[in-house]
């Protein structure tokens, strides 16, 4: 036989195994039995009806009960072991019994069908081994599963069937090897006096155990909740079955008020397991999930809230890759001997203790922990070490731990990263709350990872981020009057832009001034320079030094000119000098005395007295008008007034001399009669000189006389 038929075969035995027992065993083959159990009364090999009950006769047949009766469908088991495996095989049509099904005797092993759509009622069913699926409905006043006897043990499977059962009488039981699965949904309502269900009532059993698996759901309520008994009612009571859930299942219960002495637990156990993606409510007046031994959450959910102790008790808690909402009384979170959290988000609330608490050792690890106590109460507490790592701790408290690295730790509302933090799934920074990440610290997003500061955060630190940070409140970071602050968390830009910073200090070029921005060099009280006048150097608001190419003064008017003693005629001079500019005459290099002057405007008009002109000697002088702009200088001649008389001849030739010869012109001056300046010659030559002065005179004398006789 070759491999992979072998493997084949293998693999299809093993399937065998896994599957039920009770519906494998022995599944009949016949034709349903149909039933009327409100027909008329017969009896045959296979049922019998008569007017105070229906008797079911054969096992390993199938049947299909429909109608509707008040009577009550009997069944009889056997005591022989070696028909431990034969089953009444049940098909609900529709059924409505009003006196249930009744096991007479000995127990039964019960294998019920109730198909889809269809919506079947019964007063009660109960078997020893009873097996329930199709996805109809079936509604009764107790589902019980009686307890094991020395040849058949106590076993429940149900699977797709949605099972209502409002509890008549003291409490369903499920006892023995429980297995609800498939899309299975069973509701149990307690009647206010006993819990709704109890588990695995025959204590020291091994054999009970219940399993939640696929997307069954088992919830266990209270039919007035709010009004007080006078007993303990709890929602769920398992005494000696461990309770496990996993894949998608749920389960819920509540307890009911107490008047009395104890209160209800919403769910307490000796052990249980809850894992995969399950989920699990409980609502307590003591415990709301109580736990005796060990009670391990590795995946699923817990939101368990009590009102009078602990949101969650067990002797040992471990809580893995979990989401866990707890409120107590007392602390919400209480593992008696240790306590481990890993992997997983925490919420606990405690109204007058402590929220997270044992009296072993605690330790966090890779968790989102939220604990709530009231005021100056810690809010984690260890009796013995707290080790905390790569976690981020809210607390209400203001304690401090034996050891925790790379971790957020708030205290109230002031937080602080320790070490290289890291976000795990979602975290926010709430309004009123500060976090500040030190120098030498690191908080890092990781991919997927979302991180919302609605706080404040100050960054003296590193922040590393792959995954998404928000902020609605930014911080950190400077803006200026050309950027707006950058975030030192999340790096957008926030907030406006600063006024520019303008230097007190003027810049300039050569035209205009101004004051700059030291940050974007923008400008402001750009103008023009200002100068007292052509030929001021310094701006007087900024300072700025110009070159200022100042003409120099020249004599307009009066330059080369002449004037003659006792002419009592004044001699004009201008410069183009500006007046304003005037500061002194100087004649020679020597000023001299403004009383010997007139000035005036336009440009600069300088008028030297003829008084003071007659004190210079006769020849060449020099005039300076000065300015502020320069000097304006000039020479001038001052002149005689002896008139020079010139000698003619007769025929108004040129006398002609030798070489050695020169012309006498002589001179006369008037003003001091001195002596004809003559030109020294020898004595013929002063001879000479008389004999034509006589021959002039006398032929002007005659021209005259003439002249009169004409």
């Amino acid at each position: 036989m070759n491999k992979k038929l072998i493997t084949m075969l293998v693999t299809f035995c093993f399937m065998l195994l896994l599957a039920p027992v009770s519906v494998m065993a022995a599944t009949p083959t016949n034709a349903p039995i149909v039933i009327d159990v409100g027909g008329a009364n017969v009896e045959n090999e296979n049922y019998k009806i008569t007017d105070t009950g229906i008797n079911i006769r054969k096992r390993d047949v199938n049947y299909e009960l429909t109608g509707t009766t008040d009577k009550k469908i009997n069944f009889w088991g056997s005591n022989n072991p070696n028909e431990v495996d034969q089953a009444f095989y049940l098909k609900l049509n529709n059924l409505v019994c009003n006196g249930g099904f009744i096991v007479q005797n000995s127990p039964v092993k019960m294998v019920v069908e109730v198909p889809k759509d269809t919506n079947n009622k019964l007063k009660r069913i109960s078997a020893n081994d009873l097996t329930i699926y199709g996805s109809g409905v079936l509604n009764t006043e107790g589902f019980t599963v009686t307890q094991k006897t020395s040849y058949m043990d106590s076993a429940l499977h149900v699977t797709d069937t949605t099972i209502n059962v409002n509890v008549a009488r003291n409490s369903a039981e499920w006892n023995g090897k429980c297995v609800i699965s498939g899309n299975a949904v069973l509701t149990y309502t307690g009647n206010g006096i006993y819990a709704p269900l109890q588990l695995g009532v025959k204590n020291g059993d091994a054999t009970h155990s219940v399993l939640l698996e696929d997307n069954a759901k088992l919830i266990c309520l209270q039919d007035d909740p709010e009004t007080p008994s006078e007993y303990s009612v709890s929602g769920l009571e398992s005494f000696g079955a461990p309770i496990t859930l996993k894949d998608n299942s749920y389960l819920e219960a509540e307890a009911k008020s107490s008047t009395g002495k104890y209160a209800g637990f919403g769910i307490v156990s000796s052990s249980m397991k809850v894992l995969g993606n399950s989920k699990v409510v409980a609502r307590g007046y003591d415990a709301a999930l109580s736990v005796g031994n060990d009670l391990e959450i590795n995946g699923g959910t817990i939101k368990a809230i009590s009102k009078g102790s602990n949101g969650i008790y067990a002797e040992n808690l471990k809580i893995e890759n979990a989401q866990i909402e707890a409120e107590g009384y007392w602390p919400a979170l209480f593992g008696n001997d240790a306590l481990s959290i890993s992997n997983s988000t925490i919420n606990a609330t405690s109204i007058d203790d402590i929220a997270i608490f044992t009296r072993g050792n605690l330790s966090i690890e890779n968790s989102k922990v939220e604990a709530n106590a009231p005021q100056d109460i810690e809010g984690i507490k260890a009796r013995q070490t707290t080790t905390i790592n790569q976690s981020w701790i809210t607390t209400t408290g203001n304690e401090s731990y034996d050891s925790i690295n790379d971790s957020v730790l708030f205290n109230g509302n002031d937080g602080k990263v320790i070490g290289n933090a890291t976000v795990i799934g979602e975290e926010t920074v709430s309004s009123e709350k500060t976090l500040i990440i030190p120098e030498g610290t690191t908080l890092s997003i990781p991919d997927k990872a979302k991180f919302t500061n609605n706080g404040k955060v100050v960054v003296n630190g590193t922040v590393i981020n792959s995954g998404q940070i928000t902020c609605t409140n930014h911080s950190g970071g400077k803006a200026t009057c050309i950027q707006k602050a950058v975030c030192e968390l999340c790096n957008q830009e926030y907030g406006d832009l600063l006024e520019h910073n303008y230097s007190t200090k003027w810049m300039n070029n050569e035209e205009i001034h101004w004051q700059e921005c030291t940050v974007c060099h923008n400008h402001k009280d750009e103008s023009k320079h200002i100068f007292d006048d052509d030929k001021d150097t310094v701006c007087n608001v900024c300072g700025y030094e110009r070159m200022v190419n100042i003409k120099t003064p020249k004599i307009i008017k009066g330059q080369n000119s002449k004037w003659k003693k006792d002419s009592k005629i004044d001699f004009v001079f201008v410069s183009d000098a500006d007046y304003s500019d005037f500061v002194s005459v100087s004649i020679d290099g020597k000023i001299i005395d403004s009383r010997n002057y007139v000035s005036k405007e336009g440009s600069t008009i300088i008028t030297l007295k003829s008084d003071y002109l007659n004190t210079l000697s006769v020849g060449k002088h020099t005039i300076s008008i000065n300015s502020t702009t320069g000097s304006a200088s000039t020479e001038f001649i001052i002149e005689s007034n002896v008139v020079e008389t010139p000698v003619k001849d007769d025929n108004k030739k040129k006398d002609s001399t030798s070489n050695n010869q020169e012309t006498v012109k002589p001179m006369v001056k008037a003003e001091n009669k001195q002596e004809v300046k003559k030109v020294k010659t020898g004595d013929d030559e002063n001879i000479i000189g008389i004999a034509l002065l006589l021959i002039g005179s006398l032929v002007v004398l005659t021209y005259i006389r003439n002249k009169k006789i004409d």
